[in-house]
């Protein structure tokens, strides 16, 4: 397993390499007058059918692609793994992008079960999430959803006796139709990066900047030594997670689960060993922590992300430390 991931992570590394060497020659092209001819128009991505979260039946090049700036990932709503994690992230770049989405900037999710994800369960997952607009969650024909993995570079055959539904690339494509610059982007990097992504560089770096002139002062603070702990934090958790924030803050409304200050001490050792290896099996069993969690956070599955134990153990230091420090304050 730890191989597989490793190669997925090169070969993602070496497609984001080579999609900013594209970006970046295109940009030049563009600067020097060249005319730019994109390949990736109507005659490479199918126009297939596909039906809305709302029931509407939309064409996936003309309605959604054309002239566009996009994000596109594919996802299914029974996933107990990483898909939650993926889409609760893609909402905190969909606040940094703020009333931009739905104008200049469109998120696409698009099931890899059609079979179970109607327009109206889709719909439902949309919600719990709190998605605004510009982000639209599609259904369609599973010979129709497997092309536009492939042509997207997202497709993976399912493993030797799995699902279909429970194998599939947790990247997501972003892109510009009318230039041409696409390129991966991992679902686990930081959100300012995407919302620059998708709101600066695709733009041609014609948008003004956030904040342009940002200083140290408004940095992140963190503890002096990045641990493994930590990376885990903010690579896996804090798309949902906060760490001591105050009731009422911007980051503690649009949070999707409760604060962690404190759960190292309001929480047995062994219990919160198990609910970071094994959530689903936990409440599947209706562990009854468990399930009051899963109902006080709007029925959110806590996603199973595969941690192996060394990885357990120092996320829950990284949470004890995090926890002191906020103490202190």
């Amino acid at each position: 397993m730890r191989r597989t991931l490793l190669a997925r992570l090169s070969l993602l590394a070496c497609a984001g390499l080579l999609a900013a060497l594209t970006i970046l020659g295109t940009g030049r092209a563009a600067n020097s007058g060249a005319a730019v001819q994109s390949p990736w128009g109507a005659d490479y991505f199918p126009n297939v059918p596909l039906v809305t979260q709302d029931g509407k039946k939309v064409r996936f090049f003309d309605d959604l692609l054309r002239g566009k700036v996009v994000a596109i990932n594919f996802v299914f709503t029974g996933c107990s793994a990483s898909c939650p994690m993926e889409t609760a992230r893609l909402r905190q770049v969909q606040e940094l992008l703020a009333d931009r989405m739905g104008k200049d900037v469109f998120f696409y999710s698009i099931s890899i079960d059609p079979d179970n994800d109607t327009p109206e369960v889709l719909k439902a997952y949309a919600a719990k999430f709190n998605v605004g607009p510009g982000w639209t969650f599609l259904t369609g024909r599973s010979q129709d959803v497997d092309l536009l993995r492939v042509k997207l570079g997202l497709y993976m055959p399912p493993l030797k006796g799995g699902k279909p539904s429970n194998d599939h690339d947790l990247s997501l494509v972003i892109g510009n139709q009318a230039t041409g610059r696409w390129m991966k982007a991992s679902p686990m990097e930081n959100p300012e990066v995407l919302a620059t992504q998708l709101g600066s560089w695709l733009h041609n770096w014609k948008v003004p900047e956030r904040n342009p002139n940002p200083s140290y002062a408004e940095a992140p603070t963190r503890l002096p030594a990045y641990s493994r702990g930590e990376e885990l934090f903010r690579t896996r958790c804090a798309s949902c997670h906060t760490i001591g924030e105050p009731p009422g803050s911007p980051a503690a409304v649009h949070a999707i689960g409760p604060d962690l200050a404190g759960v190292t001490r309001s929480r047995e050792r062994t219990w919160l060993a198990r609910w970071l290896k094994e959530p689903d099996a936990m409440l599947a069993e209706k562990d009854p922590v468990a399930v009051a969690q899963y109902e006080k956070y709007n029925r959110i599955n806590m996603p199973n992300l595969r941690l192996n134990g060394a990885d357990i153990a120092q996320l829950l230091a990284f949470l004890e430390q995090a926890d002191a420090a906020v103490v202190k304050k």
